[in-house]
């Protein structure tokens, strides 16, 4: 995922939203927010990898 600038912005975005509920004391919705986050991070890299092979 180092080239598509997209992606790049999705994931601001959505660890935005991760900094919003932690510092609005949120801290339940901003852990599950967080491990969402990084679980489909992670399944979309892993996939890119798979089908640019």
């Amino acid at each position: 995922m180092k080239n598509n600038l997209w992606m790049k912005l999705l994931w601001v975005i959505v660890y935005g939203i991760t900094a919003y509920f932690t510092f609005t004391g949120n801290m339940q919705v901003a852990m599950y927010w967080m491990a969402g986050a990084m679980l489909a991070e992670s399944l979309l890299g892993f996939l890119r990898t798979c089908i640019k092979r």
